[in-house]
C-alpha cells in the first residue's frame, strides 16, 4: 500500500515549481504518490509537472479548470489511494525527512493527524525565520498525544489553520467526510478546524520541516483583492459547523481569538488597494459582531492577539483615517524593531562565521535605504493625508515586521527567564 497521497496543487508557480518537486522527490520516504493537480495555469507549471512524470512513476498530472486550491485539493482528494494525506504548496519546499517523519509519528501513535513546525523563507529579503504561529508550544497540552478537550481554550490559537505543515490520516478524513471549501481564499480554514475538533488523537513533530515561501506576487495572499470576504465566508462556515457539532461554546473563545486575527489580518492586507476603506465599513458595520467578536473585554484576547485588539477598537471607535495613522505608526515601530534584530543577528555570529557578518551588512544596508525610502513616503503622508496612505505598505516591510514581532517575543521570553 502506498504510504503518503502527496496532494499538490498548482496554478502559475513554475518559478518556483522546480525547488518544490525537487525537494519532493528527494524526500527519505520513497513510498509515496504525488498528485499534481494543475489548476488551469497559463504559465509553463504544466510542462515542469510533465518533466517530473516522465522520469519518475510516483508523479501524477490531474488537471482542472481554474477553481481555486480548494477544489483542487478535494480533486487529489478523490484520486489519493496512500494511508496518510499530504497537503503541500508549490510555491514552497521541505526537508527530506517532512514526509517520513510524520509518517513515522503517525505509526507510532495512531494518531488521526500530526503537526510539524514552521520556516519561513522570505524571498524578497533572502532569509529565513521561524514561523511562530505554526505551532505555539506555550499552548500544547503537556502530552504527546491529546485532543481538543486538553485545551479547548487555544486549539485554533496553538496550530495556525495550514493544512501543508499536518499529515491526517485517510480514513479519519474519509469517516468524518472532510472537505476544503471550494473559495478562493482561506479555503483551507474550515478543512483544519474541522479536522481539530474531530481528531481524537492529535501528535506533533517539534522540528522545522516546511519552508513557507513569503514575500511573492501571484499566491492567494497576495491577490486577496479579488475575494476579499473569502476569509469571512471561511469564519462563518466553521462557527456554523462547531455549532452543529454541539462544541461551539467549549472553544467560544479560542474561535473568536482566531476569528479577530483573521478579520484584522485581512484588513490590513488590502492597504494597497480600493477594497480596504468598503471592508474596514463592513466589518464595523456588522461583520464583526457575526462572528461574536463584539463586546468582548481586552482580557478575553491572547497576549499575542492584543496588537490585533488594538486595531479592533481603533476600527470600531474611531474612523478610517485613523486606522490608516495607527498602522503607519505600527509599521515605522516595526521598521526600528527589524533593524534591531539584524543587529543582534549579526552580534551572535560575529566569532563564527566572517563571510555571513559581511552577507548580513549588504542585506542591512539594503533594508536601510528601503526603509529610509519608506520614511519619505511616510512623512508625505503625514504633511498630506489621504487615501494614499495605504502606498506607504510594501512586501519588504510586512516580512520585517513579521520577524521583529518574532524577536520580540524571543527577547520577552529570554527576560522572563532571568
Amino acid at each position: 500500500m502506498i504510504k503518503v497521497s502527496l496532494i499538490l496543487p498548482v496554478y502559475n508557480t513554475g518559478k518556483y515549481l522546480r525547488q518544490c518537486l525537487e525537494s519532493i522527490e528527494n524526500q527519505t520516504l520513497k513510498n509515496f504518490e504525488v498528485l499534481c493537480v494543475d489548476d488551469g495555469s497559463t504559465d509553463d507549471s504544466v510542462e515542469i509537472i510533465s518533466e517530473y512524470v516522465k522520469k519518475d512513476s510516483r508523479f501524477h498530472l490531474l488537471e482542472q479548470k481554474n477553481a481555486g486550491g480548494g477544489a483542487a485539493r478535494n480533486h487529489g482528494m478523490e484520486a489519493a489511494k496512500g494511508e496518510y494525506l499530504a497537503f503541500l504548496d508549490s510555491d514552497d519546499f521541505f526537508e527530506p525527512g517532512l514526509l517520513e517523519k510524520q509518517a513515522k509519528r503517525l505509526d507510532e501513535t495512531k494518531a488521526d493527524l500530526s503537526v510539524c513546525k514552521v520556516r519561513c523563507w522570505h524571498e524578497d529579503l533572502q532569509f529565513f525565520t521561524d514561523e511562530y504561529a505554526a505551532m505555539r508550544e506555550e499552548y500544547l497540552p503537556k502530552k504527546e498525544i491529546f485532543n481538543y478537550h486538553d485545551f479547548p481554550d487555544y486549539i485554533f490559537n496553538t496550530f495556525h489553520n495550514w493544512p501543508w505543515n499536518k499529515m491526517f490520516r485517510r480514513s479519519f478524513v474519509e469517516e468524518k467526510k472532510l472537505k476544503f471549501q471550494e473559495i478562493r481564499r482561506t479555503n483551507d480554514l474550515f478543512f483544519t478546524c474541522s479536522a481539530l475538533v474531530n481528531a481524537e488523537k492529535i501528535t506533533t513533530v517539534k522540528e522545522f520541516l516546511v519552508n513557507y515561501r513569503v514575500g511573492i506576487t501571484g499566491n492567494c495572499q497576495s491577490t486577496n483583492t479579488a475575494t476579499p470576504l473569502d476569509f469571512h465566508k471561511a469564519f462563518s462556515r466553521l462557527r456554523e459547523y462547531l455549532q452543529e457539532k454541539g462544541c461551539y461554546e467549549e472553544v467560544k473563545r479560542s474561535f473568536i481569538n482566531h476569528a479577530i486575527d483573521g478579520c484584522v489580518a485581512n484588513l490590513l492586507s488590502q492597504e494597497k488597494s480600493e477594497q480596504q476603506e468598503t471592508l474596514y465599513h463592513q466589518l464595523k458595520g456588522g461583520l464583526f459582531k457575526a462572528l461574536d467578536i463584539e463586546d468582548q473585554p481586552a482580557e478575553y484576547y491572547y497576549d499575542y492577539n492584543q496588537r490585533m485588539y488594538h486595531f479592533y477598537r481603533t476600527i470600531m471607535d474611531e474612523d478610517y483615517d485613523s486606522l490608516l495613522r495607527l498602522r503607519i505608526q505600527d509599521l515605522k515601530d516595526e521598521r526600528d524593531n527589524c533593524l534591531h534584530l539584524n543587529h543582534i543577528e549579526k552580534m551572535g555570529i560575529i566569532h563564527r562565521d566572517e563571510d555571513r557578518i559581511h552577507q548580513l551588512e549588504r542585506e542591512n544596508e539594503e533594508l536601510r535605504r528601503q526603509l529610509e525610502e519608506l520614511q519619505a513616503e511616510v512623512d508625505n503622508i503625514y504633511g498630506s493625508f489621504s487615501y494614499k496612505a495605504g502606498h506607504v505598505v510594501t512586501s519588504p516591510l510586512r516580512a520585517c515586521a513579521r520577524a521583529a514581532r518574532k524577536a520580540v517575543g524571543a527577547e520577552q521570553k529570554h527576560t522572563k527567564r532571568k
